[in-house]
């Protein structure tokens, strides 16, 4: 029976409840309890919450719910990523001061969020830009500066020519400036950079302990991009050497022309020898309007200029090659220039056959291409797709024909003066900004412009307030009257202040740790307290973090540790990617499409819970998949919730067997699925019970269970009706119901019983039985009897598998 509510005053009366109990307040590590520290990606403080902010923190809160009333100790904060670009371009926009934008959407989102009923730590909250936070980051860059990790390098950037300054990759919109419209280019100066390079091998083989789903894995191991291959020499017309990386030195027979990036440093060099110069200088421009991504996308058309007046000597077979630059090779990686195998490589085959170069195989195809009926030259481009691991023998190789590629890498290498090594796509990581809004870089330069960390002791290095930050070529912080008195008053006559802010990426590197100890003011986090807390349990996280984000902090947790400072190697121990939620019409939400969906509005019509169960039931939580949002499902979870409301009126002094079992089934299967974050088919079983109880009655003590296995998912409706029911302390204090297994083993399952391999009908036998049980009630069974009579004359075998299926195999004897 539909029993309609006031959600709007029940929402309200409960979360004023629990935060004046103090209910989910952080409270001293209790040893005798298993801890779960759930950590979610803060939000950063746009000034209103949307549907995605929803989905990624009331979905987890039903986790940590579940975990909460499981006996687990939770540790569930939240915090505020609160420095960082989107603030200042929207006090520009608006002019305002960004501080107080950021801190005036703070608080209202903070409302936003209390209005989920979400059971967050509030008393472990932060906010990056908070000095009392932004301290300690300043402390630890200085730590990483005396220890190496973080230094003064060159690294390209991108750059505004009308700003005349840096723009990070979100400022760069299709190539353009966010702020002007002008075309970026890609330049190289001065950064303060940090060595994450030195980290790599380790940022990689350090997963291989983690029990994270292989695809989160998979995207931190290509980022990262390690290749072990070679390193070899070609000697070029000018008497110039051109080194080249490769992962196929057993191809080497098969070069038969190099590529170098347009902007590898030899270029300059080679200059006065090609003829095409300027060709050559209008493809570097056009390059250097180029993403990375653009330029290594898979299937884009290949591009290139040939380097007139210059070639190269293969050192294998002794023939002069042309040499090409083109945008498909990177400078940053590995030596910024290849070996181009046509018959080997599809890019390079695709580039061959564009610009009519020389396809040479040089491994034994053959054998592969009679397997699969295909011509063996059809399937040259294609050897690593036939051959991802040591297969394959050589030919067209001179002396190392027939030999295995594992063992023609190493020999080719050594024979022709190359070495084994190792190359990453991974660059160390710029930190520098010259933007306003973000940690103050603790550095001071003295007059001879020798930098150095300010000390502890004059830490926080405070954001200075006197700063017109709109754009004008020259950064924020040097427009600052009172940080040039304020360094020239510490350090002397002739100091100057670093006037670059921190990458924000900075700030989320360690904030999970800061939660574990947010109120101490001599350390950023004590070791007890991280003792007591890390690693992190399960981190949930939108999958466009999988990459930066994660292997930032990873990072940056080593860094810590290895200089002692914290006490585990990895953050995480597990980590969950959620999915998009669209909009109706099945497209990524945007206003200009009018599709769409405002939290508040739903929460003001159907209520929190109806939104977070609705947001859980669209399916399982830990897939990247999307979810398009349907106004007639949330609707039915609302008619759900007021089916609820009514169940009391079914409570009665017994009930049915049957309704016993099913409860027990019931907590079995949400218990189940809860732990795989399949929250929506835990939904499914509660919806299933409730069909059952609104067909017949259940007791008093079964209405109790089942508002506990709600209450994760509807915490405030299950609150009400628990206290209307005469219970004194919240529900969500409550223990988890654990499933009777001997209410489960007297339910009744059907096996599917086959006669070598084909279904003859089915048996009901109590749950979980042994084979002998399914045994002796199918050969007694007369509708097997035709089958069953033969076993005198047989020899047979029997494939169980309990609850579903019994297999018998009959031979002949």
């Amino acid at each position: 029976m539909h029993k309609k509510f006031d959600h709007t005053n029940i929402e309200k009366k409960w979360q004023e409840s629990w935060e004046m109990q103090e209910l989910y307040k952080t409270s001293a590590r209790d040893v005798t309890k298993e801890k779960k520290y759930i950590l979610v990606e803060f939000p950063y403080p746009s000034g209103n919450l949307h549907i995605g902010h929803w989905f990624a923190f009331s979905v987890v809160d039903i986790y940590a719910r579940f975990e909460r009333m499981q006996g687990k100790q939770v540790f569930f904060p939240i915090g505020f990523d609160s420095f960082g670009l989107p603030a200042e371009n929207a006090a520009i926009k608006r002019d305002l001061d960004p501080k107080k934008w950021t801190y005036d959407n703070i608080a209202f989102m903070q409302g936003q969020l209390r209005s989920m009923g979400n059971s967050f730590a509030w008393d472990a909250t932060l906010r990056t830009s908070d000095p009392d936070y932004y301290r300690f980051t300043q402390w630890m860059f200085t730590e990483f500066v005396k220890n190496d990790i973080a230094y003064r390098g060159e690294a390209e950037v991108n750059w505004c020519p009308s700003c005349n300054t840096v723009l990070a990759n979100e400022q760069v919109v299709a190539s353009e400036c966010e702020r002007c419209g002008a075309e970026v280019i890609k330049k190289r100066m001065q950064q303060w950079m940090m060595r994450i390079t030195k980290c790599a091998d380790a940022l990689i083989d350090d997963l291989d302990a983690l029990p994270w789903p292989n695809h989160i894995k998979e995207s931190q191991k290509n980022w990262i991009g390690r290749s072990e291959g070679s390193e070899l020499s070609f000697t070029l017309s000018t008497g110039d050497s051109l080194k080249v990386f490769t992962t196929r030195a057993d191809t080497l027979f098969g070069a038969t022309y190099l590529v170098m990036a347009p902007e590898h440093s030899l270029l300059s060099t080679l200059q006065p020898h090609i003829t095409n110069w300027d060709e050559v200088a209008v493809y570097q421009s056009e390059t250097s309007k180029k993403k990375d991504i653009e330029r290594t996308a898979e299937g884009k058309e290949k591009t290139g200029v040939k380097l007139e007046g210059i070639f190269a000597t293969n050192p294998a077979t002794k023939e002069q090659i042309p040499v090409y630059i083109a945008d498909y090779v990177l400078a940053k990686y590995g030596t910024g220039a290849i070996m181009a195998v046509p018959a080997h490589d599809e890019r390079d085959f695709a580039f061959a056959k564009k610009f009519n170069e020389k396809i040479t195989p040089v491994i034994n195809l053959d054998p592969i291409a009679g397997e699969r009926g295909t011509a063996a030259h059809e399937i040259h481009a294609l050897l690593d797709s036939y051959y991802p691991s040591e297969k394959g023998e050589l030919i067209n190789s001179a002396e190392f024909d027939g030999l295995e590629v594992a063992e023609a890498k190493k020999k080719i290498t050594e024979t022709f003066g190359g070495k084994l090594t190792k190359t990453y796509k991974l660059r160390d990581w710029s930190v520098g900004r010259q933007r306003y809004w973000g940690v103050p870089i603790p550095i001071v330069y003295d007059p001879e412009g020798n930098p150095h960390s300010v000390p502890k002791e004059h830490l926080p290095w405070l954001l200075p307030e006197d700063v017109d930050f709109k754009p004008t070529g020259e950064a924020p912080l040097a427009k600052s009257q009172e940080l040039k008195d304020r360094t020239e008053k510490i350090f002397g006559k002739g100091w100057r202040p670093e006037v670059e802010t921190m990458d924000t990426f900075v700030d989320s590197s360690w904030y999970f740790l800061r939660y574990t100890d947010v109120k101490n003011d001599t350390e950023f986090s004590s070791k007890i307290a991280q003792e007591a807390w890390m690693p992190i349990d399960i981190y949930f996280g939108g999958a466009e973090h999988t990459t930066m984000h994660l292997l930032y902090s990873r990072f940056w947790q080593k860094a810590l540790y290895d200089l002692g400072h914290v006490t585990e190697r990895e953050p995480y121990r597990m980590r969950i990617n959620r999915g998009l939620v669209l909009g109706p019409d099945g497209n990524k939400m945007s206003k200009s499409k009018g599709n769409v969906i405002d939290p508040d509005e739903q929460v003001r019509l159907l209520g929190a819970d109806t939104v977070r169960m609705y947001l859980a039931f669209m399916g399982p939580y830990g897939e990247s998949s999307n979810y398009p949002w349907d106004m007639g499902g949330i609707v039915g979870i609302r008619r759900f919730l007021e089916r609820v409301n009514g169940l009391k009126d079914h409570v009665k002094e017994t009930e049915d067997e049957l309704i016993t079992q099913k409860l027990h089934e019931t907590i079995e299967k949400v218990t189940a699925e809860g732990a795989l974050y399949k929250f929506n088919t835990a939904i499914s079983a509660l919806m299933v019970y409730l069909n059952a109880v609104e067909k017949s009655s259940f007791t008093r003590e079964s209405y109790q269970t089942f508002l506990c296995l709600l209450a994760p998912f509807a915490p405030h409706i299950t609150e009400e009706l628990w206290e209307e029911d005469g219970q004194a302390e919240s529900i969500h204090l409550a223990s988890w119901p654990k499933a009777d297994r001997s209410v489960l083993a007297r339910r009744a399952v059907t096996v599917a019983v086959q006669f070598n391999g084909k279904t003859r009908g089915t048996v009901q036998v109590p749950f979980n039985s042994e084979e002998e049980v399914v045994w002796e009630v199918l050969v007694q069974d007369p509708k097997f009897a035709t089958y069953t009579a033969q076993f005198s004359t047989t020899k047979i075998h029997k494939i169980y598998v309990p609850n579903r299926v019994i297999n018998i195999i009959s031979e002949k004897t």
